[in-house]
């Protein structure tokens, strides 16, 4: 049976750098660099500005549970947010610090657990994040924080992964499962051999899925955990930002649901179905993508009120 991830093997995985980072190669500053990473971000998931209402926080009390690079909570400070960012790990801090600062925009940055927030009951009129609680071992938890800290009548922004999406059963159920299933019985008869010399490789620190190494990394789990590896329950943690990710979850509608049963007047958008990533239908015109980004998109989006 596979053991809950440690928060300090969470840590450890997203403090190698800053989510995103990789987006961006060549720049001269860090000006450059931020300026980039946001101009991506939003060409990218351009849904964000249509679903995240950047422009009503004026004034208000804004809690970011997550920060990466910075490029939300700047957007949230442009539009005269009072900003708090909190991560788990010193590197999403740094770099969202250093954002703020190119743009000379204020924000308090703060290291906090996501399970055990050290605010006061009822501190923050909006509390957003982006692809953070999944990532924790236990987001129900997370979840009834952000309903803590959240003052009466204050909204919850949370994106979630999306379990019904083509992402989670074609891609990552079908599709990456097969290629790792491949590799182990291409080594049929050698694993014992291979297991002695596996186990004892240091992380090899990779992020996402794009390296053909993680095929390689996918064969050392599954030497290390056995055949339960593959399984959907415990498969889906090492697919979504690389196979040495510790935790990752993935929601129904029905399952968020009840993890926001504590709010009120809950709904919930799914999108991004970057079609470009995908062979085949990657020459498909934009219009496509549009289309099916609200029904079998890979972000799940939970807007609810206390």
């Amino acid at each position: 049976m596979k053991t809950q991830p440690s928060l300090a093997s969470v840590h450890s995985f997203w403090n190698t750098e800053a989510c995103g980072r990789h987006f961006v190669t060549r720049y001269t500053d860090d000006k450059d660099f931020f300026d980039q990473f946001r101009e991506h971000r939003y060409r990218t998931e351009w849904h964000l500005p249509l679903l995240v209402p950047f422009s009503e926080t004026k004034g208000k009390k804004v809690l970011e549970i997550g920060t990466g690079n910075g490029a939300d909570g700047v957007m949230f400070a442009l539009n005269g947010a009072i900003y708090t960012g909190v991560d788990l790990t010193e590197a999403a801090l740094e770099a969202t610090r250093r954002h703020f600062e190119t743009l000379g925009l204020c924000g308090a940055f703060r290291k906090e657990d996501a399970e055990r927030l050290s605010f006061a009951d009822d501190s923050f009129e909006v509390v957003y994040s982006h692809g953070v609680l999944h990532h924790t071992p236990n987001p129900r938890t997370a979840i009834k924080e952000v309903h803590r800290v959240l003052k009466p009548g204050g909204r919850a922004i949370i994106m979630l992964y999306h379990k019904h999406s083509f992402n989670y059963y074609v891609r990552i159920m079908i599709c990456m499962r097969l290629r790792v299933l491949f590799k182990v019985m291409s080594r049929l008869g050698h694993w014992k051999n291979d297991q002695n010399m596996i186990l004892s490789r240091p992380p090899s620190g990779l992020r996402g899925n794009q390296n053909q190494k993680i095929w390689e990394i996918h064969y050392h789990n599954f030497l290390k955990n056995g055949w339960s590896y593959l399984r959907a329950i415990n498969f889906i943690h090492h697919c979504t930002d690389g196979p040495e990710c510790p935790v990752a979850y993935a929601f129904s509608k029905t399952e968020a649901r009840r993890v926001f049963s504590i709010f009120r007047d809950v709904r919930m958008k799914a999108a991004h179905f970057p079609l470009n990533r995908y062979p085949f239908v990657n020459t498909l015109p934009f219009a496509v993508e549009k289309f099916l980004a609200p029904k079998l998109g890979w972000y799940l989006f939970i807007f609810a009120t206390k």
